[in-house]
């Protein structure tokens, strides 16, 4: 089987030649740029970089040579996105190692080591303590109490670290275009490999409500305030469910067929 016909017997429940291999398709698949480059190391490898494309959980974008040594069955449609130099600029990880961030992403090192993130207005949303591994989240939008309506959702949203400091594509979503040009790069992907495509939406629910109120909070409200929890809820699968209609049918082209339909045969 190619990786394709790997993964798609898989989800279909067919039994496939082997058992499909991941590595980084997804950010809850990956691995940290630290152990990256020491998987690197290990391996004696020297070529290549360090890019980490999740700043938020400081993972790595495993290169087209790591996953040809380990038989990865599977990419991120993210890789597609950010592909020249120009794209990235140089770090030094927590243990020392050379890496490189995304040219938009520039934390403010602070005199303990540690680093802060803000928004463009100063807000700060997320630190990483001295040699830390990933950013917590320092801003909580709805940590007092829930508004009265969630006409302020979509901007709040986005001041929470998963959105404000996402992982690509989704770093590109507010450029012009960016669906049409989403579709041509995973069309462009798909014909370049043999591997399955993953696009990684995020549509989550529990977690937005533990990002927007806080976990403890949101863990009490489940119990104490359950028509508020209810009420942000539909307000969330109203945003998540417009996504995934834009992601599922990209309008590059009215005469063109859906992205999701025409991409069936291999893009998953």
């Amino acid at each position: 089987m190619t990786s394709r016909e790997r993964i798609l017997a898989a989800i279909a429940h067919r039994e496939p030649d082997r058992v499909p291999v991941d590595l980084g398709a997804t950010p809850s698949s990956g691995i940290s740029a630290i152990a990256y480059g020491n998987l690197k190391r290990h391996l004696g490898i020297t070529r290549g970089d360090t890019r980490v494309y999740d700043v938020v959980q400081q993972l790595a974008q495993p290169e087209d040579e790591m996953l040809e040594l380990f038989g990865i069955d599977v990419v991120d449609v993210g890789r597609a996105f950010n592909t020249e130099d120009a794209a990235w600029w140089p770090v030094t990880l927590g243990d020392g190692q050379a890496a490189f961030y995304p040219a938009w992403f520039h934390p403010e090192k602070q005199a303990d080591g540690s680093f802060i993130a803000r928004m463009k207005d100063g807000l700060d949303i997320a630190h990483m303590p001295a040699r830390g591994t990933f950013f917590d989240q320092t801003y909580f939008p709805y940590l007092d109490d829930y508004p009265a309506d969630f006409r302020d959702l979509p901007l709040e949203m986005g001041r929470v670290l998963w959105a404000a400091m996402a992982h690509s594509p989704w770093d590109h979503a507010s450029d012009s275009g960016f669906w049409e040009t989403l579709r041509a790069k995973a069309l462009d992907l798909r014909a370049s490999s043999d591997r399955a495509l993953l696009l990684g939406i995020g549509c989550n629910l529990f977690e937005w409500g533990t990002f927007l109120r806080r976990m403890d909070n949101f863990l009490m409200d489940l119990v104490a305030e359950p028509e508020k929890v209810e009420a942000l809820l539909d307000a969330l699968m109203e945003r998540h469910m417009a996504v995934l209609a834009k992601a599922s049918c990209i309008p590059a082209d009215r005469s063109a067929p859906c992205c999701l339909t025409s991409l069936r045969q291999g893009l998953t």
